[in-house]
Formats: C-alpha cells, sequence, structure tokens
C-alpha cells in the first residue's frame, strides 16, 4: 500500500508541475499584484505553494499553517535558511478552539471535517489507493485553531497580497473566521473547490460568503485529475 500510495503522490506532483502551476502563473502574471508580496498560505501540505510563489514572485513575506505534526516538522527544516517563510503549526478555522485533524493514508487530503461516509467519490479514492473508505485515515488528534481575524489582528496585518486556502472541505470556517467582521485588507483569495460529494461543506455557501464581503471570481483553474478547480476571487476594494 505505501508503495501505491507513493506512485500516485508521485504522479499528482507531476501534474501539478506540468499541467496546474504554469497556468496558475499565467494567470498570477495577467493580475494586479504589488512588486513585494505579502502572503498567507493555509494548509501548506509539503511546501507546495509556497515553493511556487517564492520562485515565480517576489515575496516579501509567506506565513504558512500546517496542522500535520509531521509536515510542520518537515517543512521547519526544509525552509529554516528562508527569513521570509514562516511556518505555524496551527489550523484555522471559524475560531479559536481545538477540534480533531483526521489525517489521512495520502495527507495532501488530510482535514479537518468530517467525512461523508455515503459517498461515491470517497468509495473511488479508497478503491485508487488499494483501501477501504473506513481505512483512508490512519490517525486523528486534536489540534490548535485560530481565526483568520485573530490571527490579522494580533499580528497587526494590515495587508495580504494573497490568500491561498486549501484545506479539504473546511474552506467555509476558514472565511466564517476572516469575515467575522467586515475584513477589506485582502487583495486575492485563491480556494480549492471540489465538484464532489465527500465533504458535506457546499460550495455554494462559500461562493456566498465571498460575494457578500466584495470578493468576486475573476479566474476558475482546472487541476488536470479529478473534478478540482482552483479559484481567484479579487477584493473589489483591491489595494494595490
Amino acid at each position: 500500500m505505501n508503495i501505491r500510495v507513493k506512485i500516485i503522490r508521485i504522479l499528482i506532483s507531476l501534474n501539478e508541475k506540468i499541467f496546474f502551476y504554469p497556468k496558475l502563473k499565467k494567470a498570477y502574471k495577467k493580475l494586479s499584484l504589488s512588486r513585494s508580496l505579502i502572503i498567507l498560505d493555509i494548509g501548506s501540505n509539503r511546501g507546495q505553494s509556497i515553493d511556487f510563489f517564492t520562485k515565480n514572485f517576489n515575496v516579501k513575506k509567506i506565513t504558512g499553517f500546517e496542522p500535520n505534526k509531521k509536515l510542520f516538522n518537515s517543512l521547519i527544516k526544509k525552509y529554516k535558511a528562508h527569513q521570509n517563510i514562516e511556518i505555524l503549526n496551527r489550523a484555522i478555522s471559524s475560531k479559536e478552539d481545538k477540534i480533531i485533524f483526521y489525517e489521512n493514508i495520502l495527507d495532501e487530503t488530510s482535514t479537518l471535517e468530517k467525512i461523508n461516509q455515503n459517498s461515491k467519490y470517497l468509495a473511488r479514492k479508497a478503491k485508487i489507493l488499494g483501501t477501504t473508505a473506513k481505512d483512508l485515515f490512519i490517525n486523528k488528534y486534536y489540534v490548535e485553531c485560530i481565526s483568520l481575524n485573530q490571527f490579522l489582528t494580533t499580528n497587526k496585518i494590515k495587508k495580504v497580497d494573497i490568500l491561498k486556502v486549501d484545506v479539504e472541505g473546511h474552506e467555509y470556517k476558514v472565511l466564517k473566521g476572516l469575515f467575522s467582521r467586515k475584513n477589506n485588507n485582502i487583495n486575492y483569495i485563491q480556494l480549492e473547490s471540489h465538484d464532489d460529494d465527500m465533504y458535506l461543506n457546499k460550495y455554494k455557501e462559500i461562493d456566498e460568503i465571498l460575494l457578500s464581503n466584495n470578493f468576486s471570481l475573476c479566474k476558475s483553474i482546472n487541476h488536470g485529475f479529478g473534478e478540482f478547480k482552483e479559484l481567484i476571487y479579487v477584493n473589489k476594494f483591491f489595494k494595490s
């Protein structure tokens, strides 16, 4: 099973490098970005987005949030020589709390959300990974959560150029915590969208909360595998 998971991870990585990230780079190059970016990376995983942004753009500072203990330690080692990269072993949610983190056999899809056990997509995913739906999650433990609004306020962050959110079904609660009060200091929000039935969270709610807080969809990018899209929203009150 470990060999199968490694092969799938390699195939996903190759697909992203060849098909997805070039399209994402092209999309951001067409947008109005400041010359020195402040970025929040919610769900850093192995640092794929951190590598993408630091390689292709002038990043003043990027803060990554990763609740997975093993991945957090790996990220700390990977970026220890980079003064403009900060990694926090925290999860982002709607409020300050401790909630259960479900670690997946394919850690790219670990989540804070409860899974729809009747999901056809979940059954298909388990079959591809050579396991059963109930055995997809190999560990669970409580993690510390804070809201984005709390983080921005505590750290006196006045502007964020890009907020990237990839939290496997927990996106709505991340945004709910961000918009617990009116918040216009973020220029772009990048989200991964799942058009499947694995999470009970519905993307209609995500679109509604963004629209009601003055964000509009400006770019949709297919990942090239599965039913995944990357959505980029722009703040109507964009501050360059």
